[in-house]
């Protein structure tokens, strides 16, 4: 592995830094050997959740509140559901249950970006699908380059299409590439995912390669969740692949504490009984069921704006069904949308810790404390130029 390469951990409520391990470390992905062990200790879990507990409590809203009202101001990040079809069928993802699908006009894409590009920041493409399905995309990602204001680009993708129709569109133009990748085992990838692994492996090896001999390599992330152990898929072929390339990798055993309800529109538990799933920390001391019952305001308010293949604005991330419209970017500008009196209503709604108020919000696992926003944005708003990705 690269000396730049990480093995990071899934972001929960306060993602900490992962150690860099150097090429020659003849087991070269593993997080500090002191960390490591302290995460171990019986009453850890108990031990970090009461510590969340309190620091998420309104004590300490006032150290978050200024970066929160300049953010209100200008979304800093635009999420774009370019289309919201998959050709994955994840079987922790609700997206096959989709039946309002479609992928985004081109009149209504330049009108979004000819607004967001007069103030700029950070463009996502990948929310709900497969973005690299829409056979725009090299035009989308072209029409961006007139806007200097955007000074980052990336997208989130299975790495199906991922091929060299397009990676010399994402290498010339520095799009940073986040591969939701996930189990590495053949037939496993191809009983959980429903699509062909050789396709896919073939695809990224030959795009770490060609992104290792670029003038300007970009940025490039790699999510694992695995039904597999940890170290079972360390020693799978395509991972040593990874590993020697320059990327992060974030590498999880799936549990209980790792699969998202996306907002209570997956049945977790009936999930975790079919694949028989651990649930042995399922307790109330886990990321996932502090998610469920914190009642801090949610980043997902001032990290982004989230917008749905058909030009509406939808609350966060987790609304894959679009409950939760608070604006339409084909007839609003993006400052009507996000100081608008919806916005203004539920940010209001949080502020006073009055998230079940909010129906999407009652059963959702995601649900980060808006303290997490000083992990992308400086005091002034301004994306933390040393991270890679906003996604994640």
């Amino acid at each position: 592995m690269n000396p730049n390469s990480t093995l990071e951990k899934e972001p929960q409520l306060d993602p900490s830094p992962v150690a860099t391990v150097p090429l020659n470390n003849p087991n070269p992905v593993k997080e500090n050997p002191l960390k490591t062990w302290i995460k171990k200790i019986p009453f850890f879990p108990a031990v970090d959740y009461f510590r969340r507990k309190v620091y998420d409590s309104s004590l300490f809203d006032a150290s978050v509140r200024p970066l929160a009202k300049t953010l209100e101001e200008w979304p800093g990040a635009l999420l774009i559901d370019i289309t919201n079809r998959c050709n994955a069928k994840c079987v922790w993802c609700p997206n096959p249950d989709l039946t309002n699908v479609g992928a985004m006009d081109m009149d209504v894409y330049r009108k979004i970006i000819d607004d967001f590009g007069t103030r700029g920041g950070v463009v996502t493409f990948g929310t709900f699908g497969e973005p690299l399905m829409d056979k725009f995309m090299q035009e989308r990602i072209e029409y961006l380059q007139r806007y200097p204001k955007i000074h980052k680009v990336e997208v989130l993708t299975n790495g199906f299409f991922l091929n060299d129709k397009i990676v010399p569109t994402l290498l010339k133009h520095g799009v940073g590439v986040d591969i939701s990748l996930d189990e590495l085992d053949k037939q496993t990838f191809e009983d959980v995912k429903k699509m062909s692994f050789d396709v896919v492996r073939d695809n990224i090896v030959s795009f770490l390669e060609a992104n290792k001999k670029a003038a300007h390599p970009v940025p490039v992330n790699i999510r694992i969740k695995t039904l597999r152990t940890v170290e079972e898929t360390m020693q799978q072929e395509l991972f040593k692949i990874i590993a020697s390339h320059d990327c992060s990798v974030v590498l999880n055993s799936i549990d209980d504490n790792i699969i998202s309800n996306w907002a209570g529109k997956l049945d977790k538990d009936a999930f975790v009984k079919e694949f028989e799933i651990s649930t042995n920390n399922k307790t109330r001391y886990t990321h996932k069921r502090f998610n469920q019952t914190n009642i801090a305001p949610c980043t997902q308010l001032w990290k982004w704006m989230v917008v749905y293949w058909d030009g509406s604005v939808v609350l966060c991330c987790a609304d894959m069904f679009s409950q939760t419209v608070v604006g339409d970017l084909k007839t609003n500008s993006i400052t009507e949308v996000w100081n608008g009196p919806t916005m203004k209503n539920y940010r209001d709604q949080m502020v006073n810790r009055k998230r079940f108020d909010v129906a999407i919000c009652q059963d959702c696992d995601i649900h980060l404390s808006w303290h997490n926003l000083k992990e992308y944005y400086d005091s002034n708003g301004n994306f933390l130029p040393d991270r890679k990705f906003i996604m994640g």
